[in-house]
């Protein structure tokens, strides 16, 4: 468009033309924000230039987010990627521009999963929307938000595709049907016992609190599946993405995918998105879930007070090989335990209840296998973490151990 043609423009339509200038020379050329935010700021001195530019970032904004859901990714992945490949200013900026764009939406629009992803956007950041954070700003403020608005525009507008795992925002059919169970009685007495042993100093306690929360889940995943093979509760499985938080990845992943085998789940870890994707049924993926976050809390715990111990013995606890190799070792022996634990517990149902559970489970993880091959076509296996530390892999095992997994004696080790 030719510069006489431009000032024919009112300040937004020019302000939007100048925007995609910078984004679209960005694709070929390395471009310093800052300088590109200045630039913007300084190409009007009209009153109400700021204010256009501002309202030309929130529609660019909610353009980028929108396709970002509908490309299948969710608030809390976006978050992650965007804080492991930009400047915090620049997450915070996608953050502002992501809780903007679903503000659009009632509650009744989105499903309980979108709901708690929109209210963590609201315990972020203080604005929904750029022109809301913009407003009152001074000039060098403003072009640093400029700045962070267009790295972050940058990112996600170059978000690849991925399985979607949550209907969209508005979608009419879904209202809360589709969350997981969050509200269920069952499973706020699985929190309150996973929050316990977390929170508890007492070793003692942490296993007892433990122990009868992995009851309870063994229990009710059965009971679930007994239900829906009397056709009272048929469902599909689902799919749910759990974002694995640096240091120490690929160890992290590992965890939850042994949590997943133990308990009728299938995990698909993508290293440069930075989360694990869970297939399965709606329940299990919400107990693989709280086991791993809760397990993880006892492995750093335990691996800091092995560290500590090791360190005045003169060990090396302190090195990453170390605790790479404790957190592998800790994933692969808990997962032993469960799939142990797992199994007596259907035994003992079965006993209970004078049900063949074998069939009754194996349809489950037939239908969980299905949707995995469903979502994931082309799906590769990758390889376990190194374990490169010989101290760290026997602390990780000794601690792995020590995680009691079931209400009456320890799991003998094998």
């Amino acid at each position: 468009m030719e510069q006489d043609e431009l000032g024919g423009l009112p300040p937004e339509g020019r302000a939007r033309h100048a925007v995609l200038g910078v984004l679209q020379r960005a694709r070929s050329v390395r471009t310093d924000w800052v300088d590109a935010a200045s630039g913007l700021e300084g190409a009007s001195d009209e009153p109400g230039w700021p204010a256009a530019l501002a309202r030309v970032f929130d529609e660019l904004g909610d353009d980028a987010v929108l396709r970002s859901w509908e490309w299948g990714w969710m608030p809390r992945e976006v978050s992650s990627a965007l804080r492991k490949s930009l400047t915090p200013e620049a997450a915070k900026a996608g953050a502002v521009m992501m809780r903007g764009q679903l503000t659009r939406y009632s509650e009744s629009q989105l499903s309980d999963r979108w709901n708690v992803h929109r209210e963590e956007l609201a315990a972020a950041v203080q604005f929904a929307g750029v022109a809301e954070a913009a407003a009152g700003e001074g000039r060098w403020d403003r072009i640093v938000l400029w700045a962070a608005v267009l790295e972050a525009l940058e990112f996600i507008g170059a978000l690849p595709k991925i399985p979607r795992v949550e209907p969209l925002p508005g979608t009419p059919l879904i209202a809360h049907a589709l969350g997981v169970a969050e509200s269920s009685r069952e499973y706020q007495k699985i929190r309150a016992l996973l929050a316990k042993a977390e929170s508890t100093d007492s070793d003692a306690e942490a296993e007892a609190f433990t122990a009868k929360a992995q009851e309870l889940i063994a229990r009710h995943s059965i009971n679930e599946a007994l239900l829906a093979e009397s056709g009272q509760e048929q469902r599909e499985p689902e799919a749910l993405r759990v974002v694995v938080e640096r240091p120490y990845e690929q160890p992290k992943s590992e965890l939850i995918a042994q949590i997943a085998d133990a308990n009728h789940c299938r995990s698909v870890y993508w290293p440069d998105g930075g989360f694990t994707t869970l297939i399965g049924d709606r329940a299990d993926l919400r107990s693989v879930e709280l086991l791993y976050h809760s397990l993880l809390v006892q492995a750093t715990s335990a691996m800091s007070r092995v560290g500590s111990a090791s360190a005045k013995r003169g060990g090396k606890s302190q090195t990453r090989s170390f605790r790479q190799s404790f957190l592998a070792s800790f994933a692969m022996r808990i997962g032993e335990r469960l799939r142990e634990s797992a199994d007596d517990t259907a035994r003992e149902v079965a006993e209970e209840t004078g049900t063949d559970l074998v069939p009754v489970m194996r349809e489950r993880d037939q239908r969980v296998d299905a949707r995995t091959e469903e979502l994931f076509p082309r799906l590769k296996f990758g390889r376990s973490t190194r374990i490169t530390n010989y101290e760290g892999h026997v602390a990780g095992l000794a601690a792995a151990d020590a995680a009691r997994l079931s209400a009456q004696e320890p799991i003998a080790r094998r």
